[in-house]
Formats: C-alpha cells, sequence, structure tokens
C-alpha cells in the first residue's frame, strides 16, 4: 500500500508507481494505431463511414455504469477485506492477551509455545490468502508442534484447534474457573470468523459472465469510436481516443487491482506489515 499526503496536489498528479499508467498505456497505444489506420486509409481511398454520435453517446453512457458498478463492487471486496484483517489482527491480540493473564509467568515454556501457535496462525493466514501456507509460515514451531499440525489437513484449522486444546490446560490445571474460559473461546471462534470471511473474498472473484461482458462491450465501443470522431476531428481523432482509452480503461484497471486486495500490488492491503506487527506483540508478550 503507498503512503501519500492528499495535500500535495501536484505529487499527486505526476505520480507514476501505483497509478494504473502502466497498465493502461499498451490499450492508448493499440488503439491510437487503429485509429491512425482508419485516418490513413479514408485519407488514400476517400471513403468515408460515419456512425452517429448519439447513438454512440447513449452507448458510452451505459459503458460508463457499467464501470461504476464494476469498481464499486470491487473497493466493496477491498474494504470489507480491510474490515476482515482488522478482525483477524484484534483476536488475535485479544487471544494474546487473555492467555498472558491466565497462564503464570513462571511456566515459560508453556507460554512460549502458545505463542508460537499464535504467531504461526498468524503467519499461515498471511500466507494463505497470497500463495500458500509453507513451512516457512509456521515461524518456530517446534518437532513437535509440526508433528501435532501435519495430522490436520486444514493447518488454519490445525493451528485453533491446538490453541484451543492448550489452552483448555489452564482450566485443569485450575489457573481459571470454567467460566473465565468462555472469552477465551469467543476469541479463538472470532479468528475462525475473520479467517473464513478473508478466505471467501479470497475464493470468490466476480462472475466470469459479467466481466466477459464488460471487456466486449467496451471493445466494440473502443473500435468503433474513431468513425464518430474522425469526420469530424481528423488527426485529433489520436489525442482524443487517447483521453478515452486512459479515463475508461483506468476505471477497469482500478477495478482489477484492487478486487484481490491480498496481493502485493502498490494499492493492495498492507497485509505483511499488520501481520507482522502482531507476531511481534505475541512475543513480546508470550514468549519473552
Amino acid at each position: 500500500m503507498i503512503n501519500y499526503q492528499s495535500d500535495k496536489r501536484l505529487k499527486i498528479i505526476f505520480a507514476y508507481t501505483g497509478t494504473v499508467l502502466p497498465r493502461v498505456l499498451p490499450y492508448v497505444f493499440v488503439m491510437m494505431l487503429w485509429s491512425l489506420a482508419l485516418i490513413l486509409f479514408f485519407e488514400f481511398t476517400g471513403l468515408r463511414f460515419e456512425m452517429s454520435s448519439q447513438a454512440h453517446s447513449i452507448v458510452g453512457v451505459a459503458l460508463g455504469l457499467l464501470l461504476v458498478f464494476r469498481t464499486n463492487t470491487s473497493y466493496d471486496r477491498y474494504w470489507e477485506g480491510r474490515k476482515q484483517l482488522g478482525s483477524l489482527c484484534i483476536g488475535a491480540r485479544n487471544l494474546m492477551n487473555q492467555a498472558n493473564a491466565v497462564i503464570p509467568e513462571e511456566e515459560k515454556e508453556y507460554r512460549e509455545q502458545i505463542g508460537m501457535l499464535l504467531a504461526a496462525y498468524m503467519g499461515a493466514m498471511r500466507d494463505d490468502l497470497r500463495d500458500g501456507i509453507t513451512l516457512k509460515s509456521m515461524g518456530k514451531l517446534t518437532g513437535q508442534l509440526h508433528q501435532r499440525l501435519n495430522q490436520h489437513s486444514n493447518k488454519l484449522n490445525g493451528l485453533l484447534s491446538m490453541l484451543n486444546t492448550e489452552l483448555r490446560l489452564g482450566v485443569r490445571k485450575r489457573w481459571m474457573h470454567p467460566s473465565e474460559f468462555n472469552p477465551i473461546v469467543q476469541s479463538i471462534a472470532d479468528l475462525q470468523a475473520a479467517t473464513h470471511a478473508l478466505r471467501r473474498i479470497r475464493q470468490t472473484p466476480l462472475p466470469f459472465a459479467y466481466v466477459n461482458q464488460l471487456k466486449v462491450f467496451m471493445g466494440i465501443y473502443f473500435v468503433t469510436l474513431p468513425f464518430v470522431l474522425i469526420p469530424q476531428f481528423g488527426y485529433m481523432t489520436l489525442v482524443i481516443m487517447a483521453f478515452f482509452i486512459y479515463a475508461l480503461v483506468g476505471i477497469e484497471e482500478i477495478g482489477l487491482e484492487i478486487e484481490d486486495p491480498f496481493g502485493d500490488d502498490p494499492n493492495d492491503l498492507p497485509i505483511v506489515p499488520l501481520t507482522n506487527g502482531v507476531i511481534k506483540d505475541i512475543q513480546d508478550v508470550l514468549e519473552r
């Protein structure tokens, strides 16, 4: 994610990194070549083929509405992802503080074990939203904990199950009353809920038919637009086409980038700093 100052107007306007310009420029180049080819063809052949600007304007309004809906849908996924990521971090910190309040300070090995499990869960959740869970995701899990985790096909559920089992030891050892264990169960349930919400966003793309229809619609609109502009503007059509492509394709590219907010694009959510911050807090509180 790019941090910026909204009052630095010129710096934002002339920015390149983090914008959709690198992905839009190929479309601009291709459509300008198409427009130039039509201009030269009409000049050398003397032929003219003109489309109604009014009809094309109506199509443009419909295309604009589709693009707005597309971008709003993508931003809903982006904002929902940020809320659920915040819920995940809050749930992990709540569980950390509850465990810290229950487990005696002299139980250093046990505290480290709980800390390793919770930190491994945050690391595994982070990588599950990207390239998949690996051994590196698990952080400092010991061999015994790895063996127990390998019995679970779903590593995230396995880590939560192991946390639940280990923290119940506090009841058996009379570190807390059984009724005091309920907040811990609720914190684990909150982690589970946030995990499923994040995975739902990650694994549910927009319907293919909608995405296909929008791209085909845009393609037809841009291919036929020079037939409207050339009779009136001539070579200025190249500039006008570049502006239209930048504006409309840029809006679509924004929707494409934030549709999956868990990647490593410049405008994606800062998953690594957020999860690493939680992991550092866990290590400071439980493992030291």
